[in-house]
């Protein structure tokens, strides 16, 4: 089971799904290029550099067949994983994903991306309400203000910069109808980056696949009891 984190977030943000799983899964998390304790290189980065990075990283470990979950961005990669490499997936969970940059999110993309150009603390108060419902930023303020600062400390902007423009040139719609593996598509009902309107239409285009909508979170799915509820999904599915 390999999980794939999001734009700016790192492999930590699968602690509470992966520590609940190790004991019956083979599980695997990594840190995409420039997040968490993962270089950039020198490659222009794109959709296709984390696939390829990916692929790499599994032919080292020698595993040859994968569950994968990909969170937003690392929704993304997995799609395109799965289209390079359909037999090597047997299953897919997207998260708050997407397959190309419709108008909306290529204009929260841009203000992303413009953010990031001023400073991360810039960018971290920009998406933490399209991330989080207001409730929840209220009642962990103190938390949440923590957490910008640690993780402002090793905040890579240019990386984030470069991840934002592999999402705004990726496009893979033309070959979703190919994706055989079993796919489930989570969603927020009421994320402000990838909309549940797209998010349907991924649903759509995929013949093999279902939709769950969580009614009470933004983009960031795994929030207070939907942490358990995506656990027994997983174990369910996979």
């Amino acid at each position: 089971m390999v999980f794939i984190h999001g734009l700016s977030d790192n492999l930590l943000y699968w602690e509470y799904l992966a520590s609940n799983l190790r004991h019956d899964h083979q599980v695997l998390r990594f840190d995409l290029r420039g997040h968490g304790q993962t270089e950039l290189g020198n490659d222009e980065i794109s959709m296709d550099v984390y696939v390829d990075d990916l692929h790499d990283l599994l032919y080292e470990l020698d595993i040859d067949k994968v569950n994968l979950v990909g969170f937003s961005l690392g929704g993304a990669v997995a799609l395109d994983f799965t289209v390079k490499y359909p037999k090597m997936v047997s299953s897919l969970v997207l998260m708050s994903s997407f397959y190309k940059a419709d108008g909306h999110l290529e204009h929260v993309l841009n203000q992303f991306r413009e953010a990031l150009k001023i400073s991360f603390n810039e960018f971290y108060d920009l998406i933490l309400p399209m991330v989080l419902c207001p409730d929840v930023i209220e009642d962990n303020k103190e938390e949440l203000e923590m957490l910008k600062e640690i993780a402002s400390l090793s905040a890579n902007n240019q990386a984030y910069i470069h991840a934002i423009d592999a999402c705004l040139a990726f496009d893979i719609e033309d070959e979703l109808s190919n994706i055989d593996a079993s796919t489930l598509v989570l969603a927020g009902r009421h994320d402000a980056i990838t909309s549940l309107e797209s998010q349907k239409e991924l649903q759509r285009k995929i013949k093999n696949s279902k939709l769950i909508v969580f009614d009470d979170v933004r983009h960031n799915l795994l929030v207070g009891k939907n942490n358990e509820k995506i656990l027994n999904m997983l174990k369910k599915e996979m």
